[in-house]
């Protein structure tokens, strides 16, 4: 069952976030856009496992459409429905490989690879999940976790100054978020995650140097919030992906 989650994970992950674009999520409610996406999952699914899983497929590729044009059509884009939408795609990926695990076709993969080098593929992929999830999914969830306080931030800033005068660089914050968790990420599976403390002191001392004053407090909370969030996730994603390994090695 282990083998099947990893790929069908992997698979999951690979083609709803860095293949699924910016321009794709911005024409989805096109029908043939959707469908594009769907596709994709598919394609690389098939890949992934190296057979063609004839049952196992249409199941997935089915839910998955009826899952995303409910969230396209039907929901407002915030955190409920993302966490929603990739809560039903999760369930029904820990399903088929749970009821299919012993009917799966033999993969080619393990046709041209050796026992260790198949388990070498495994781990891989579960690496590339793991930061995969950490940095563009985590930076997803966080981003809309945090909209309702990052609408305060924007009028408290309009109080007092232009933002103009207040703005930093374009995408920084995200940048800086997808740096902090890829470097949580490498730490916690060297297996070196007391490293971790010395990277949120160093933030903490970096970032509340912009606070100047206590007229500040929201922008101070926001950022605690904000950082507080994207630590945790990337541990969260962090120990699950080294156990992961572990649990192949």
């Amino acid at each position: 069952m282990i083998e099947v989650l990893i790929l069908l994970i992997a698979a999951h992950l690979i083609a709803d976030f860095p293949l699924q674009t910016d321009w794709m999520i911005s024409k989805k409610k096109k029908p043939f856009i959707l469908c594009l996406h769907v596709l994709l999952v598919g394609i690389v699914t098939t890949v992934l496992i190296g057979s063609l899983p004839i049952v196992l497929l249409p199941i997935l590729l089915t839910t998955h459409l009826i899952m995303d044009a409910v969230k396209v059509y039907k929901m407002d884009d915030k955190f409920n429905a993302f966490v929603l939408d990739q809560a039903v795609h999760f369930f029904v990926i820990f399903g088929l490989a749970w009821h299919f695990h012993s009917l799966m076709p033999k993969s080619v993969w393990q046709n041209f690879l050796s026992p260790d080098e198949y388990k070498w593929y495994l781990q891989s992929l579960v690496l590339i999940s793991v930061f995969i999830a950490g940095l563009p999914m985590g930076g997803i969830i966080i981003q809309k976790a945090t909209e309702r306080f990052d609408s305060q931030i924007k009028a408290e800033r309009s109080k007092r100054k232009t933002l103009s005068d207040d703005e930093g660089l374009t995408d920084g914050g995200r940048f800086i978020g997808y740096l902090e968790r890829a470097l949580i990420l490498i730490l916690v599976l060297a297996g070196q995650a007391g490293g971790v403390g010395f990277l949120i002191a160093a933030k903490s001392i970096l970032r509340f140097g912009e606070i100047k004053d206590s007229s500040q407090r929201k922008m101070s909370e926001y950022i605690i919030i904000g950082t507080f969030m994207s630590f945790g996730w990337a541990l969260l994603v962090g120990f699950t992906g080294r156990e992961a390994v572990k649990f192949l090695g």
